[in-house]
C-alpha cells in the first residue's frame, strides 16, 4: 500500500471531493452542498485518506453515531487509489472512529454489483441483514452490519 495518511477532512476540501464523488457515483453522487450540510451535522466524521508525499486525495470515508449505532454514510476510492488496500484502511479508520464513540454496530449499504466492496466489507465481517429493491438505478441496495462491542 502507498504511505498515506488519514485524517479529518478539512471544510476547504470538500469541493475536491465532491467533484470526485461525482466521477466515481454518477446520478448517485453526493452534492457538494450535501457534503457541506452533512459536515455541519452533529455526530459526523469525515477522513480522507492522502499520499503523504504529494498529498493527493485517494479516498474518505463519512461516519455518524448516534448511541450503540453507527453508520458508513459513503466510502470511495479514487480510481487511480483502486486496489491498494486504501478502502481497507479508510473503513478500518471508521469502524475505529465508531468503537472510540462506544457504538455497538456499524451500518451500511452497498449497490449489489459491488464485488470488490462486497468482499471488502464481508472480509471485516459484516452480513447481510436486508434489502432495498431497487434502490440505486437498476440495482438493490445491500444493507449489512458488523458489531464491534456490546
Amino acid at each position: 500500500m502507498t504511505s498515506l495518511t488519514i485524517a479529518e477532512l478539512p471544510w476547504w476540501d470538500l469541493a475536491e471531493v465532491a467533484d470526485h464523488d461525482a466521477a466515481i457515483f454518477g446520478p448517485t453522487a453526493w452534492t457538494l452542498g450535501y457534503y457541506w450540510s452533512v459536515k455541519a451535522q452533529n455526530g459526523t466524521v469525515m477522513l480522507a485518506a492522502r499520499t503523504a508525499s504529494a498529498g493527493e486525495l485517494t479516498g474518505w470515508i463519512v461516519m455518524s453515531g448516534a448511541g450503540a449505532e453507527a453508520d458508513v454514510m459513503t466510502i470511495a476510492t479514487t480510481e487511480a487509489a483502486r486496489g491498494t488496500g486504501i478502502g481497507r484502511a479508510l473503513l478500518q479508520a471508521g469502524i475505529d472512529w465508531a468503537r472510540e464513540r462506544g457504538s455497538e454496530v456499524v451500518h451500511l449499504e452497498v449497490d449489489e454489483r459491488n464485488a470488490a466492496a462486497l468482499a471488502m466489507y464481508a472480509s471485516f465481517g459484516f452480513e447481510e441483514w436486508g434489502r432495498r429493491p431497487d434502490y440505486y438505478p437498476g440495482a438493490a441496495g445491500i444493507l449489512m452490519r458488523l458489531r464491534i462491542g456490546g
